[in-house]
């Protein structure tokens, strides 16, 4: 009896280990989101839509740099309904065909802010990356205090303002000089028209400003 029990038991452990790992598989596969899938969380996240309605909006959104396939757009939301990320609920028509509304369900909303936080911390990381490798130069200060800021900003409106090119070398503080690129001095020679974008934004509980002028050169 007593080896039976035990074979039970042991039986019933292996089942109960086997049952957690396949579970813990489940959800750790149902954290990673794709990009089609995460679009599609991004749309549902504004209103519910339907299959076509979302193929439709996709192209709208890409402009033509990418057309959305129902082969692909139907498999997506289908695993996304079996992941519980998204709902749906079917429209029965007495004209045209039947339709099936998708909508973001309260596990798709927690699952859509980590996979935007890991796309985001993914893009930093490539701009980073082209910032290190593609630039002619490239300044940061960690410690810069509201004086040193004030007069940088007011030394670069000056150069535009005399129509002068703008010295880097001028600018910044003898001690952060060897930040120049290659250990030279760079000029800035800005040309009209310059589109100008500025930015105030909150990330990763910080106020940030940016501040970007673009113009072609000569």
């Amino acid at each position: 009896m007593l080896t039976v029990v035990n074979s039970k038991v042991s039986s019933t452990t292996r089942s109960n280990k086997q049952k957690k790992r396949q579970e813990q598989g489940q959800r750790q596969s149902g954290m990673k989101v794709g990009a089609v899938s995460l679009w599609l969380l991004i749309l549902l996240s504004e209103r519910p839509m339907y299959g076509y309605e979302i193929i439709r909006e996709l192209g709208k959104r890409f402009a033509g740099y990418w057309k959305p396939k129902t082969g692909t757009i139907y498999p997506a939301l289908e695993k996304l309904e079996q992941d519980k990320l998204v709902t749906s609920q079917r429209e029965f028509r007495e004209e045209g065909p039947d339709r099936k509304h998708y909508a973001l369900a309260k596990k798709g909303e927690a699952q859509l802010s980590q996979s935007v936080l890991r796309w985001i911390k993914m893009m930093e990381m490539l701009e980073h990356y082209r910032d290190t490798h593609d630039a002619i130069f490239r300044y940061k200060r960690d410690d810069a205090s509201k004086e040193e800021l004030s007069k940088f900003l007011i030394d670069i409106g000056q150069s535009l303002k005399n129509n002068n090119s703008i010295e880097i070398s001028n600018i910044i503080s003898p001690k952060d000089k060897s930040t120049t690129a290659r250990g030279k001095s760079v000029a800035i020679i800005p040309n009209e028209p310059i589109d100008f974008k500025f930015l105030y934004a909150k990330e990763n509980q910080k106020l940030e400003v940016h501040m970007e002028l673009q113009w072609t050169p000569k």
